[in-house]
Order: C-alpha cells, then sequence, then structure tokens
C-alpha cells in the first residue's frame, strides 16, 4: 500500500536533516586516530599539477606519478 507523504511533512524532513548536518562534529574518542589519505585506497589522479582529488574533506595533494596507473587493457 502506497503512503502519500504532504509538502509540509517533507520539507519537516528536510529541515531535520538540515539541523542535523549543521551540527558540529564531535570531539574524537580517547584513542580514537585519523586515517592516513595514503591508506584510503585508490583514487584517479585528479590534475594538472598535485592531484586536486577530494578524500573525505582532505586533498590529495600527491603528484601525479605517485598514483598508481592502470592501462588502457586493464
Amino acid at each position: 500500500m502506497r503512503r502519500w507523504v504532504s509538502r509540509r511533512e517533507i520539507v519537516r524532513r528536510l529541515e531535520a536533516v538540515e539541523a542535523q548536518l549543521a551540527q558540529r562534529t564531535p570531539a574524537p574518542l580517547v584513542g580514537q586516530q585519523t586515517i592516513n589519505v595514503g591508506h584510503i585506497g585508490h583514487h584517479a589522479y585528479e590534475g594538472p599539477g598535485a592531484c586536486r582529488a577530494d578524500l573525505f574533506g582532505t586533498r590529495c595533494g600527491a603528484h601525479r606519478d605517485e598514483h598508481q596507473h592502470i592501462g588502457e587493457d586493464g
């Protein structure tokens, strides 16, 4: 059975999500560590110059030669 949602309900839900996203990031837990961008995994080089890939809010910044290159044959 399909339930219809009113426009008012949709706006209320969006405002609730926006309120959650506007909250500050909580302080790290005791013993919590950050992950080095180099260990997150491979990503495509976004140049020119230093890589401009955005990895979870951190710019890669590595030189093109530091990226794994995959040939056209896979």
